[in-house]
């Protein structure tokens, strides 16, 4: 029996305009609230410098951020802000500045006087949130992952510091490094500089601000691709004590020491046939290349994909010993497959771009100059981080539900529930409301929305207030 339903129960309509504020964004509360529970936007007042205008710094940096949040892009962040009175009420602001307004701004934000700012902002707001999320949370096979990498953003040969590489085409180059999954240092990379340059500037200020005083620095595993594979990178690392695993495909001499090995030192691990690969090995040995001063450990991996019969070789290189990861190597797993399993989390942890570039429409930069964009993708930073920890502290005890897996059969992942920002952003951001004051006090009373829906927020807000 099929239900026949009704689909023209509307007869007519009628327009009206009420008194009080409203805004489409009220689920902005929970960012809101837990801001200000971690006094993240008192920090940010008091490094900023006093600015002579219409607009403070402050509202010009807060209404950016919170725009971007609201699904937002570019420069005109600000603009739709500016437009919603609930919004401005809500988040405390007196007004948001103009699309062009917020434009002129972003010369002097990107400046390199406020991009060091924002870095010692971005580290210090990360040191509240992750204490607050919990380290557990963070911790991936009893390690805090360091993932710094490049992404190249979209660009033309007009625009300033635009770069060029092979496969990939024209664009801007902007270097990360993510601890966990939030990101510490961020920042664009100008006319002469490469991606481990910025990499090699920004490492020594994530120990400093941020692994010290989590005092996480004997947890913490870096993990970066083969195009770091090189001495003065490594050495880098071992001055601060950090441990690594970086991708050595770069190193003619690791991969000419893989092929020469005798049979017997290679570990047999295997097929993976939903990758192709019908046979796999892995192997340790060392390897010491010209001008470094110390051998380092290799762990080689051989593949051949299905119907081939040569081998394939990659490698990484790694400063691990036994003793850090005996936690893992259970039934019988050897070292070299801990540290080739333990690799493969990069992979995961390039996911983390998604949210930026993608959900926070960062892929797109919206100036033509370097420094505007520069401090655009500071603030979007800010966002990112911002967002990051609503979902994080707000979904503190609800697990993901049943998948199915390839064969049909049911499974649990008893893991943390994760979301995509622009799910948060749709699903608990833009929640339209009626926005109300009095002595002080904002109350946010939402329109009727779905059980589920509103359970959920519920849940979150309880553990925002619990925060």
């Amino acid at each position: 029996m099929v239900t026949v339903y009704n689909h023209n129960k509307v007869k007519g309509f009628k327009t009206k305009f009420g008194k009080e504020k409203g805004t489409a964004f009220g689920g902005i509360v929970l960012l809101e609230k837990l801001s200000k529970s971690l006094g993240l936007w008192r920090k940010l007042e008091k490094e900023i410098p006093h600015r002579r205008g219409h607009f403070d710094w402050m509202s010009v940096i807060k209404s950016s951020v919170v725009g971007l949040l609201t699904g937002s892009r570019g420069t005109y962040a600000t603009q739709e802000i500016r437009e919603d009175e609930g919004l401005l009420e809500l988040t405390g602001l007196s007004k948001a500045p103009e699309e062009a307004t917020f434009w002129r701004c972003l010369d002097q934000l990107g400046s390199q006087s406020f991009l060091h700012i924002f870095q010692i902002i971005l580290c210090g707001w990360l040191v509240v949130i992750i204490r607050r999320v919990g380290i557990n949370r963070i911790l991936r096979k009893g390690f805090l992952p360091v993932f710094g990498d490049g992404s190249i953003l979209e660009g033309s040969e007009r625009r300033e510091g635009t770069k060029y590489r092979k496969g990939k085409g024209y664009g801007l180059l902007w270097t990360n490094i993510f601890v966990g999954p939030f990101l510490a240092c961020q920042g664009l990379n100008g006319k002469g500089e490469g991606e481990g340059t910025l990499l090699k500037e920004m490492i020594p200020l994530v120990v400093s601000k941020v692994l010290k005083p989590l005092r996480l620095l004997k947890k913490a595993l870096v993990l970066m691709d083969s195009l770091h594979g090189n001495g003065p990178m490594m050495d880098k690392l071992e001055s601060l004590k950090l441990f690594y695993i970086i991708g050595a495909r770069g190193l003619k001499e690791a991969q000419d020491k893989m092929r020469d090995l005798a049979e017997g030192f290679w570990i047999n691990t295997g097929s993976n046939l939903s990758l192709g690969i019908s046979e796999s090995g892995v192997c340790m040995t060392w390897v010491k290349c010209l001008g470094w001063k110390k051998s380092r450990t290799v762990i080689g991996y051989r593949y051949k994909k299905k119907g081939e019969f040569i081998w394939n070789y990659s490698g990484v290189l790694t400063n691990l010993s036994q003793k850090q990861v005996e936690h893992l190597m259970k039934d019988g797993k050897s070292f070299p497959e801990t540290v080739w399993e333990l690799y493969g989390m990069k992979g995961g942890l390039e996911n983390y771009y998604k949210n930026l570039l993608e959900d926070l429409g960062l892929h797109h930069p919206p100036c033509q100059e370097l420094q505007k964009n520069a401090g655009f993708y500071a603030l979007g930073s800010m966002a990112y981080n911002l967002g990051l920890s609503v979902e994080m502290i707000g979904s503190r005890g609800m697990k993901r539900g049943e998948t199915k897996r390839k064969d049909g059969k049911a499974r649990k992942r008893p893991t943390p529930r994760t979301m995509r920002m622009w799910r948060l952003i749709r699903r608990f951001f833009a929640l339209p409301a009626k926005i109300s004051t009095h002595a002080r006090k904002v109350t946010v009373e939402f329109l009727k929305m779905s059980e589920t829906i509103r359970n959920e927020f519920e849940k979150f807000w309880e553990n925002i207030l619990r925060c």
